[in-house]
């Protein structure tokens, strides 16, 4: 009686070592990784703080003028003053300022300067208006340089920003920008110089 006794307790014990034993080394579930499209960041995934900058290093060159261009940054939502809220309230439509980055340098094989009409912004399938002009008192009081409205001279490079505006979208979370420079001619040759265009995602 004894003996079954003993093995009785002795199972007991083995189980219940058994139990704990288990439950200790029981992991957590593997922790899911988010998988991003080429050229998205993670702040794609979320609502955009006024002001924030997604860092970018997106780089082309034009192949016949030779122009360099680096999107360096994309700010998705940008805060405006109260004045120029008034004055863009129908353009904005519950939308919002969008900035962009744009360092270039002119490849001086062609006397072209580059301009910001060049570029175009298109977010969740709707195109935003350029209007670095009409924010860039905004702009400069926030530490963004805007793009001149003259554009960067042949032989000169440049480091600014533009703004788009995107209407009716206050969050704006696909977006692309195309770099278009229209075909010409070559002066004194009159040797056609194709047209150049160029798109990246900027989040």
């Amino acid at each position: 009686m004894l003996d079954v006794m003993n093995r009785f307790v002795s199972l007991c014990i083995v189980s219940m070592f058994a139990v704990f034993a288990v439950s200790g080394c029981t992991s957590k579930p593997d922790t899911p990784v988010s998988s991003l499209e080429p050229g998205t960041t993670m702040a794609a995934t979320a609502a955009t703080s006024s002001g924030e900058v997604i860092p970018l290093d997106l780089s082309f060159t034009d192949p016949e003028l030779l122009d360099s261009i680096t999107i360096a940054g994309f700010v998705p939502v940008f805060d405006i003053s109260s004045s120029s809220k008034e004055k863009l309230t129908a353009d904005l439509d519950g939308g919002t300022v969008s900035l962009v980055h744009i360092q270039a340098t002119t490849g001086g094989e062609y006397y072209s300067d580059i301009q910001d009409t060049r570029f175009r912004m298109i977010c969740d399938e709707k195109v935003s208006a350029l209007q670095t002009s009409a924010v860039a008192t905004d702009m400069t009081a926030a530490g963004f340089v805007p793009f001149p409205d003259d554009g960067i001279k042949a032989g000169e490079s440049g480091d600014y920003w533009v703004a788009f505006l995107a209407a009716g979208n206050p969050n704006p979370t696909d977006c692309t920008l195309t770099y278009t420079r229209d075909a010409a001619k070559q002066a004194g040759t009159g040797d056609d110089i194709p047209v150049y265009t160029t798109t990246v995602q900027l989040n």
